[in-house]
């Protein structure tokens, strides 16, 4: 009896290897250096695919992520992407949990000089593997790359369970840390098993569709058989033979490759220098016992460390969660960046998607005029926009053109020599900026320790939380209004019905007038109760090009024909050609519109004339605009009619629901105005502003 890698082994424990389940994977131990760039990862708010990129360099991690969802879920992981879809559907904080996990079990392992060599063998061979086949299956055409990358890293699986299961022992049978048919027969002779068929057996209850546990279980088939299989098998077949001697190429290698994919000599010095290129650096100290302790060490050292952080982000969170309004959240994240970071002071602006602009969000003790603060997110014009725009990091310090007031009079509320804006992003929706006040550059570089960096993502977190319980908050209310309306609008539509009756019955009388303005005043609430429920409908975010003379033409389709050709009302369409697409909100524009139409035609005597135009403008307090004019023959308002038009209380029949056209128009940021005479009617002329949204996710 000896201590093992893991425990104890012992002769009788030879069928061991036997009762393998796939929960020995969570046994095995993950490269450090892997581990330390997932966390880092995880902690700074990286997207999934950097998760999948890092998790693809190792054998054991992989494993464990895609075990772990394959447990979670009841839907299938993607059998082409299985460490992409695992990543996806177990999010950031169990990722982050594995990897700690992971951590935990490598500082506490204690390594014999033995074992820590053929360790760091078998790590560099299991990345060797993965590389060499993620360079291959794009060279051979395989449209799969993370399936063969994957199948790479796998080969070794069943090594790293038979050298953790058997430890000193197992290397003393004379094996090496990679796959091998002289490694299987070896391991066969003494535990009537070989590493292959250990792999199959932990890859297994996986569930893939797909060809990986048969590629590994048959690597080492006759190669005859192998010629005329699936691509998987003989591009793992192939990866096999690189990784007998990664850093030379040998005849045998370039025979094989020509034999199963007909790569010339060139195409295969190619792929190998290509290769060679990725191989993990600590490949050249492989021989190099100190070099490897001192290795172990300092990624020991590191991961402890980044343990730590980890801890400090929950109590970070825990600190968040408290918030139970945004100006909360704000004040709480404020003073951790006072506390942490060399900032003079941390300014928070929140996106207005409706306005385009950022607002200022005023904390305990921060002078008024934060809270005033509107920033326009305009083409980059500011620090501020290209921020939140690109997803990076900006400064004064390296500005990359010239610094406007906005930027200059932040500067001065930070009460710094500059500032560095950090975007909050939250699965790339945009969500606003820190701008923290600073003395130098040194100060910036400070500001790039991973500590203060793990910030922005627990804080856009918190924000994103906020938002979306607002929104359900908001959700619920709608139900509530939806549920009122239909309770309203069956009376309201009995009312109408009897109104209308009455007001047959008393044609030609003076009470006739009586019900028309009850009629009216009915239509006027049915307007209102129909914006209110539309606003729980319509998108709160801008789309970022829109054909306004498109809209227009839609619009015309959307009103009642009844409503137009019955009275033989005539559309005239004067539409700017090439004209500029705007980011707006299309619902809200064409409900305006229609709204605008029908009290067009209601105005209008038959055979009326309604005019649609469409023109590019520019004012000096609204900057650039597109215009859509409503125009009609009819009639027109008096100047006592047009003083109260967009007012709560109306009485002309064109003036139903204008007041409540106008808060559409407020909801947009654009502007609307009439213009009406006895002689040339009325007209509508509704500004929406240009505005340049780079795709602002929402």
């Amino acid at each position: 009896m000896f201590l093992a890698y893991g425990g104890i082994f012992t002769e009788g424990m030879k069928a061991s290897f036997e009762i393998l389940s796939e929960q020995d994977v969570m046994d095995l131990l993950c490269m450090p250096q892997v581990l330390i760039d997932l966390i880092e990862a995880c902690l700074s708010g990286s997207d999934e695919q950097s998760l999948t990129d890092i998790v693809l360099h190792d054998a054991v991690l992989s494993a464990r992520i895609i075990l772990a969802a394959s447990k979670s879920n009841s839907q299938p992981l993607d059998p082409f992407e299985p460490v992409s879809s695992a990543v996806k559907q177990l999010g950031v904080a169990v990722i982050t949990g594995i990897a700690l996990q992971s951590a935990r079990q490598v500082i506490q392992h204690d390594f014999t000089p033995q074992q820590l060599s053929f360790q760091y063998g078998l790590w560099f061979s299991s990345q060797v593997s993965g590389i060499v086949a993620r360079c291959l299956a794009p060279s051979v055409n395989y449209p799969h790359i993370e399936e063969a990358q994957l199948c790479g890293l796998l080969q070794n699986l069943g090594i790293y369970a038979m050298f953790f299961r058997a430890g000193d022992n197992y290397v003393r049978l004379d094996v090496h840390p990679w796959s091998s048919a002289v490694q299987c027969q070896l391991e066969e002779a003494e535990y009537q098993v070989d590493h292959l068929q250990v792999a199959a057996k932990l890859v297994g209850p996986w569930n893939l569709d797909s060809f990986l546990v048969d590629t590994i279980r048959f690597l080492y088939a006759d190669l005859s058989q192998i010629e005329g299989g699936h691509p998987l098998l003989k591009i793992a077949r192939l990866t096999q033979q690189f990784c007998q001697s990664p850093k030379r190429l040998f005849p045998e290698t370039e025979e094989l490759a020509e034999h199963l994919f007909g790569l010339t000599k060139n195409e295969i010095d190619y792929l190998s220098a290509w290769a060679k290129g990725l191989y993990p650096h600590y490949g050249d100290a492989l021989n190099d016992l100190e070099t490897l302790q001192k290795e172990m060490a300092a990624a020991c050292e590191r991961l402890t460390e980044l343990s730590f952080v980890l801890a400090t982000q929950e109590a970070i969170r825990s600190r968040l969660g408290l918030a139970q309004n945004p100006k909360e959240l704000v004040s709480i994240a404020r003073q951790l960046y006072l506390e942490n970071s060399p900032a003079n002071e941390a300014i928070f602006l929140l996106l207005d998607q409706q306005h385009f602009q950022l607002t200022g969000i005023l904390s305990d003790s921060q002078p008024r005029l934060i809270g005033e603060l509107k920033v326009s997110m305009e083409a980059q014009s500011n620090l501020l926009a290209a921020a939140l725009q690109s997803g990076k990091v900006t400064d004064s310090f390296h500005p990359l053109q010239p610094l406007t007031v906005d930027d200059h009079v932040l500067i001065r509320l930070a009460k710094g020599a500059g500032i560095s804006c950090q975007p909050f992003l939250f699965d790339g929706r945009a969500l606003g900026v820190v701008v923290l006040g600073i003395d130098s550059t040194h100060d910036l570089q400070r500001l790039e320790s991973l500590p203060i960096k793990m910030f922005v993502p627990v804080v856009s977190a918190a924000m994103m939380k906020m938002s979306v319980d607002a929104q359900n908050y908001v959700t619920e209310g709608g139900s509530l209004l939806r549920r009122v309306s239909h309770e309203v609008k069956n009376p309201l539509t009995i009312i109408g019905n009897y109104t209308e009756v009455l007001n047959h019955s008393l044609a030609g009388t003076d009470n006739q007038e009586l019900t028309q303005s009850i009629q009216k005043e009915v239509r006027r609430i049915d307007d209102i109760l129909n914006y209110y429920l539309n606003q729980q409908e319509i998108p709160g975010f801008p789309e970022p090009s829109i054909d306004l003379n498109q809209l227009v033409l839609d619009t015309i389709d959307a009103v009642d024909d009844g409503e137009l050709q019955s009275r033989q009302v005539e559309i005239r369409l004067d539409l700017q050609d090439k004209l500029e697409n705007v980011a707006t909100n299309p619902v809200l524009v064409k409900q305006i519109l229609v709204n605008l139409l029908k009290n067009a035609a209601a105005a209008v005597s038959e055979k009326g004339i309604i005019q649609l135009l469409t023109r590019a403008g520019y004012s000096s307090d609204n900057g650039r605009h597109i215009e859509v004019i409503v125009a009609d023959n009819g009639p027109g308002l008096s100047t006592e009619q047009q003083e109260q038009l967009f007012q709560p209380v109306v009485g002309h029949e064109k003036e139903t629901g204008l007041s409540v056209i106008k808060g559409m128009v407020d909801d947009l940021g654009g502007r609307i105005s009439c213009h009406s005479s006895r002689e040339s009617g009325t007209s509508f002329h509704l500004q929406i502003p240009c505005r340049i949204v780079r795709q602002l996710k929402a």
